[in-house]
C-alpha cells in the first residue's frame, strides 16, 4: 500500500486480527529499563508509557523477557512469571486509555547478554559460540530439550501478554537476540534439525510462530503476532538479506499481522547485496503480504510523508523519548487538521 497524501498516515488502518489503529505511527519497541529489578512494571514505566503512546497508533512495549536467563539488560520488562500479570495489566490499561493499541514484545536475548543481567544465569545459545561483542560468555549450547523449554517459555510469555489485556505481542527476531542467532551461520553451528541448511536455521523461529498462531485461535478472539527482524548482519559470513527474505516469506504464510524491520534508516539499502540499489524496506514488501514496519531516521514532518510513502506503518523511538509530544508539532507542521 503507497500513501498519496500527507494527511493519510494520520488516518485510521486496519491491520487485521483486532489491530485497528487510530493512525499509522507506532512507538517502536524501546528497552528503557524502567522496571524493578525483578522485571515489574513501575509507576515510571506507566508514566513514559501513558506519555509517549497518547498520539500514535500502536505502542510496542520493548524487550520483555520471558526467562530470567534470557535478560537483555537490569530491569527490563519481565513476563517471564504469573507474578508478572498485575503489573503488566497496569501498563496495558494505561496505553489503552489513550485509545492506542497495546503489543508485549517478547525476547530472548540467547548469547548476546551477561551475567549482571541474567542475575547469575546460565547463558545459553544455539551453538557455544560467544558473540562478538565485549563481556558476552561463551554460552551453553541449547540440547533438544532445552530447545523445546525455551519455545515453551516464549508460549508462555504469550498467553501471560494475553491474560494482561495486550491486543497481541511481537517477536523480538532483531538485534542479535536468540531468534536471530538461530538464523544466523556465525551463531547456529548446529547438526541437528535446527542447523545447518538455511531452511533447518529457519526452523526455530518458524515453529515458534506456527505453535504461537495454533494458541491464538484457541484465545477465540482477536490477537496480533508481529515479528521484528534484523534484514542483515554486516560481518563476515553473517546472516544475509537473502536469508532474512526467506524468513520473512515463510512467516507471512504462517499468518503474521505484521513485520518490523529494524533499520538504521528507513529508506537504507543492503550491505550484503551490494549490487541492488532497491531499498530494503521494498524488497521486503515485495515478498510479504502483511503490513511492514519502518523506522530509522524518522526525524521531521517530510520524513514521515516519505517513510509513508515506502510502508504501512512508521515506527518512532528516539524522538518520542526526546519529547512526547513530537508527533503533534509534526502534525502543525504538515498543516494537517
Amino acid at each position: 500500500m503507497i500513501l498519496l497524501e500527507t494527511s493519510m498516515v494520520f488516518s485510521r488502518i486496519d491491520l487485521g486480527a483486532g489491530l485497528i489503529l487510530k493512525n499509522h505511527f507506532v512507538l517502536t519497541p524501546l528497552d528503557m529499563q524502567l522496571s524493578r529489578e525483578n522485571g515489574q512494571i513501575t509507576q515510571r514505566d506507566l508514566a513514559f508509557h501513558r506519555s509517549r503512546s497518547r498520539d500514535v497508533g500502536l505502542d510496542v512495549v520493548g524487550s520483555a523477557y520471558v526467562d530470567l536467563a534470557g535478560n537483555t539488560a537490569p530491569n527490563s520488562v519481565a513476563v517471564d512469571t504469573e507474578e508478572a500479570i498485575p503489573g503488566l495489566t497496569q501498563l496495558a490499561e494505561t496505553i489503552h486509555q489513550n485509545q492506542t493499541k497495546a503489543v508485549l514484545q517478547l525476547v530472548h536475548a540467547g548469547r548476546a547478554t551477561n551475567k549482571g543481567a541474567t542475575q547469575g544465569q546460565t547463558i545459553i545459545g544455539p551453538s557455544s559460540i560467544a558473540a562478538p561483542f565485549a563481556g558476552f560468555p561463551v554460552p551453553e549450547a541449547l540440547s533438544d530439550r532445552a530447545v523445546s523449554k525455551v519455545m515453551n517459555q516464549f508460549i508462555d510469555a504469550a498467553h501471560r501478554a494475553e491474560r494482561a489485556g495486550f491486543d497481541g505481542v511481537e517477536l523480538h527476531g532483531a538485534n542479535s537476540f536468540l531468534l536471530q542467532q538461530f538464523v544466523s551461520p556465525v551463531s547456529n553451528a548446529r547438526t541437528d534439525k535446527y542447523g545447518g541448511t538455511l531452511v533447518r536455521r529457519l526452523r526455530f523461529p518458524v515453529e515458534l510462530m506456527t505453535r504461537l498462531t495454533a494458541l491464538v485461535k484457541s484465545f477465540h478472539h482477536d490477537f496480533a503476532l508481529g515479528y521484528r527482524l534484523s534484514p542483515e548482519e554486516l560481518i563476515a559470513d553473517g546472516m544475509s538479506l537473502v536469508d532474512t527474505l526467506a524468513l520473512a516469506r515463510v512467516l507471512d504464510d504462517c499468518g503474521i499481522t505484521y513485520l518490523s524491520l529494524s533499520l538504521r534508516n528507513y529508506a537504507q539499502t543492503s550491505a550484503t547485496m551490494p549490487a541492488t540499489q532497491t531499498e530494503i524496506v521494498t524488497l521486503f514488501k515485495r515478498v510479504v503480504h502483511c503490513p511492514v514496519m519502518v523506522a530509522g531516521g524518522v526525524k521531521t514532518g517530510p520524513d514521515v510523508i516519505d517513510a509513508g510513502q515506502r510502508s504501512e506503518l512508521i515506527g518512532i523511538g528516539s524522538a518520542l523519548i526526546k519529547d512526547p509530544n513530537w508527533l503533534k508539532k509534526v502534525r502543525n507542521e504538515l498543516n494537517v487538521d
